[in-house]
């Protein structure tokens, strides 16, 4: 849709904020802050309604979050007509980019269109090369907002997937991802207590916890540990094996 330029550029005004404290105090703060010519509050009446806020976004270089204030501010909404072509638009935008991307063709079981693939592949290869900006990256500086609720809902899947994983893991089933999970039983407190105080003895244990890496239970010494024969033996006590640390075996 095109619409008139956007009249004069934006200029920012110093301005006052009151404030009120939690504890009932009031003050006031000063800030810089976007305001409008009268032209300009013009021309932001006339075609907010109609169209959407992109397009007024490119045009006139006001930013997401500012046009909404300014759109609060002036009790600015879209009406009904506008609404209406602004959906018809982007559903059209929406078709032709669906059909470029043979998102139609997947949904009937085919592949994606070679375009798709070729389009997609320049694109990371752009991305890994410096010449583009990755896509969450353009999201996170463009709309902050929307970029926390994609991470907030990217890490709680993450988090149920980490979990299934584990569970298939645990009973011995097959995996169907290649997630790092780590199944094992937790320490007793004993033995947490024991592996902390071996570690400030100057005795060596790996990060390495799990069952299948048979570092569990290790515990290993050099010549700069501070052995005690009655601390061993309470390691012993409590599961754990005592060794000499061979550099040589662990250079592997």
């Amino acid at each position: 849709m095109k619409i008139e330029p956007f009249p004069g550029e934006l200029t920012k005004q110093m301005v006052s904020f009151p404030f009120v404290t939690k504890t009932g105090k009031h003050g006031c703060q000063r800030g810089l802050k976007y305001m409008l010519t009268d032209e300009q509050k013009d021309w932001l009446c006339k075609w907010y309604p109609v169209t959407e806020n992109s397009v007024l976004s490119a045009v006139s270089g006001i930013k997401f979050s500012t046009l909404h204030r300014m759109a609060r501010l002036y009790g600015l909404k879209k009406s009904e007509k506008g609404l209406h072509g602004i959906m018809k638009r982007q559903a059209k935008k929406c078709k032709k980019i669906c059909e470029a991307n043979g998102w139609y063709a997947s949904l009937r079981g085919k592949r994606p269109s070679a375009a798709c693939l070729e389009a997609t592949a320049k694109m990371w290869k752009d991305v890994r090369e410096g010449r583009r900006l990755h896509p969450m990256k353009i999201i996170k500086r463009e709309n902050p907002r929307r970029y926390k609720r994609l991470m907030e809902k990217r890490s709680k899947s993450r988090k149920e997937l980490i979990k299934k994983e584990t569970i298939r893991m645990l009973y011995g089933m097959e995996r169907q991802t290649r997630l790092k999970c780590i199944v094992m039983q937790k320490y007793t407190r004993q033995q947490v207590c024991s592996r902390y105080n071996a570690l400030k003895k100057g005795y060596i244990i790996y990060q390495d916890c799990s069952e299948a890496g048979g570092e569990r239970y290790n515990i290993y010494y050099d010549d700069l540990t501070e052995r005690s024969l009655v601390f061993e033996e309470n390691l012993k006590k409590r599961g754990f094996r005592v060794i000499e640390y061979q550099p040589a075996e662990r250079s592997h």
